[in-house]
Parts: C-alpha cells; structure tokens; sequence
C-alpha cells in the first residue's frame, strides 16, 4: 500500500529555556507553530525490508535517518508492521530550526498509525514519537501549540490568526541544537531564568510580532551571523524578527502577504541567504506549501 503525506516545517514564535533537567534534557515552554514549507513523502507499507529513498541527498538516506527509527519505534511501542519503504523529496533545509527532520519522521508515523487504525492522541504512538525526538509529538498533528517539558508536553495555543505571513531566511550552514544548548549553557553560568509570563490571544500579526523571543538567539549569534539576516528582515518591513529554535534560520513577520512578497523579492537578489515567503497558520488543513 503507498500513501502519499506532506510533513510541514515549524517555528518557534517563543522559546523559552529554563533549564537543564535530571535526564540530561532541557525544560522549555514554547508556542510553536507549523508554517506552509513541506517535505513531501511516499511511504510504501509490505515492502520486502525497510529503506529510503531521498533523491539529490544521499546522505540522508542511512539506517539513522529518522524516517526509519520513526518505523523501528513504532514496531516497539505500537504493533508489528512489515516492510516499510519511504520516498523521501526533501524541500526544509536540514540543520536549520525547521523541526524537518522530526516532521518527516512523524509524518511515517502518521502513515503507520492510520495502517494500524490508531488513534494519533494514542499514548502509544506518543511515546513512539517522543523516543524519536522530543518535537516528534508536536509534528503529530502539525498544529499550534504550547509546548512544555521537553517539548512532548502539549497544550492549545492562545487564538491565532488564520494566516500569519512570514518570510524566511536560511543562511548556507546549519547548526546542530547541542551546539545552540551549549552556547545559552555558556552564556548564563548556572542563572536560571523565571518562567515565562501566560499567553494572550494574538488577533493579528502585529500581536504575533509583539510576543517573538528566542533564549538561544542571542547566544547563537555571539557564534554565527544572524543578526545581519535579522536586520535585513527589519529593513524589509518586517513587523517583527527572530530565529527559528536553535538557528540557523531566522523569520520576518509581516503585515499581509503582498508585503511578504515585496520583502522576499528583494531579498532574493542578495546573495549568501535562501528566502521563502510562507503562512503560518492554525491547522495543517490551511497549509499550502509555496
């Protein structure tokens, strides 16, 4: 049986880091939220053994890629299922904050879970995610949230408007999350910051652009050149900026999508930076990739 899934790209519109936890794990509380950009996968259950297939990136298509440990949890936690097989058309940059990686990953375990008739709030399916990678669960149902614990802790984000323009930019390099942790690890020298005030609604993207903040920002950027990219942002129009997770891609949000457009246009003439213009929205179903 083949299924055809689109795994959609996140950012972070807050994240706040609290700190280290017993388990080695950091405590945060963040309000993440799926945007249009979308991998594309073709997933063909009763394969004869498990394999990937990620044209223009074979170095993604080892045993450790997260499409197949999502298939090797799901065995362990769920049911039994035979061999799987996964097309994997990569669009999310790699490395870049975007959450592909964990989304592609979900987007199989989606596949499986409706194979296997389960439901995807099934705590089974949940520790499966989770034993993947700790925003496996969020990409699940790929819909706002407030995130808590590790990131597996989920919760209804604040209202949010139906469509909330951004524009991305996406230097050429990555950053690994450990090295981002280990930069705010560095920075603070043992301070642990208080909890994050609660959430209002947000009406409009100028609510939206009033609540952005990164913990890791400003440690990454001691590292990396992202402020530049955030500035560009600003001079573009942009109501508000920060980088998505732990880097390296930052975001613009702007006030509709014809100043989006405008912004990327001029932006795509400069060299060094990828630029999309993409929605962020309240479900998946208002999600079409660009």
């Amino acid at each position: 049986m083949r299924h055809r899934e689109r795994a959609f790209a996140k950012v972070n519109l807050t994240l706040h880091v609290l700190g280290r936890r017993p388990d080695g794990y950091h405590e945060i509380r963040s309000l993440m939220v799926p945007i249009s950009l979308a991998d594309e996968l073709e997933v063909v259950v009763g394969a004869t053994e498990d394999g990937i297939s990620v044209p223009g990136r074979p170095d993604l298509e080892g045993p450790e890629n997260l499409c197949l440990r999502a298939v090797q949890s799901f065995r362990r936690h769920v049911v039994p299922v035979a061999g799987i097989f996964v097309r994997l058309e990569k669009r999310i940059p790699t490395a870049a904050g975007l959450g592909g990686g964990s989304s592609d990953a979900a987007a199989v375990l989606r596949v499986l879970a409706r194979e296997a008739g389960v439901d995807l709030d099934d705590p089974r399916l949940v520790a499966a995610a989770l034993e993947v990678g700790s925003d496996v669960p969020f990409f699940l149902r790929s819909e706002p949230a407030l995130a808590a614990g590790r990131g597996e802790v989920l919760s209804p984000a604040p209202p949010l408007p139906d469509e909330i323009p951004l524009v991305l930019l996406h230097p050429p390099f990555g950053i690994s999350a450990g090295e981002a942790y280990a930069a705010l690890a560095a920075s603070r020298a043992g301070e642990v910051p208080p909890l994050p005030p609660p959430l209002e609604p947000l009406p409009d993207a100028r609510a939206v652009a009033s609540i952005l903040h990164n913990d890791l920002q400003a440690p990454v950027a001691e590292r990396y050149p992202i402020r530049p990219m955030l500035g560009t942002l600003e001079e573009a129009g942009a109501l508000g900026v920060l980088m998505s997770g732990s880097g390296p891609t930052v975001f613009g949000v702007f006030v509709d999508r014809d100043a989006a457009e405008k912004a990327a246009a001029a932006l795509r003439g400069r060299p060094g930076c990828a630029a999309w213009v993409v929605t962020a929205g309240r479900s998946r179903a208002s999600l079409v990739p660009p």
